[in-house]
């Protein structure tokens, strides 16, 4: 969930740079691309994940990639389109091992308030001989206007307290 929080801090504040108005935007038709490339290195804590017995911690280390796209149309509406993906293997508290992958993606469309802004999250955790498995997917769609942030989960399947990413 805090890469959850980073991918979501980084969406709103490209739409928050461009939104609100159109006169804010940059001029139509342009575009920019970041692909970025990473090592990870997270600890998802005992007690966190009800799909693990309560006092087993996880540490996970894996490669990241992903790329961050931002463009604006012809009719000075801005596009942001975020995503990365993330590969490893990761050892238990008791010396267990596991191979992980997540995925997230951001998208929204801005033409001033209200922004729709949607995360697309899936995280797997598979464990030798299928112990310990966690699987967590859903939607998260949020409402940005002015003053406030409506905050709808869609499709979710499994634990979010498990998705440590």
């Amino acid at each position: 969930m805090r890469r959850l929080a980073s991918g979501l801090a980084a969406a709103l504040v490209a739409a928050t740079l461009i939104g609100g108005t159109a006169a804010a935007a940059p001029s139509p038709n342009w575009a920019s691309t970041i692909q970025f490339t990473g090592e990870i290195d997270e600890t998802l804590p005992a007690g966190v994940c009800p799909d693990l017995p309560e006092d087993l911690s996880i540490h996970m280390t894996g490669t990241i990639t992903g790329h961050f796209h931002l463009s604006v149309d012809a009719n000075g509406i801005a596009h942001v389109n975020a995503a990365d993906t993330i590969r490893g293997t990761a050892v238990d508290s008791d010396g267990g091992t596991y191979r992980f992958n997540y995925h997230n993606v951001v998208t929204a469309k801005d033409a001033g308030f209200p922004i729709l802004l949607t995360i697309t999250d899936h995280f797997n955790l598979v464990g030798n001989g299928g112990e310990n498995q966690v699987h967590v997917s859903f939607v998260l769609k949020l409402l940005i206007s002015e003053d406030s942030v409506e905050e709808v989960f869609v499709n979710v399947q499994g634990e979010r307290d498990c998705d440590a990413l």
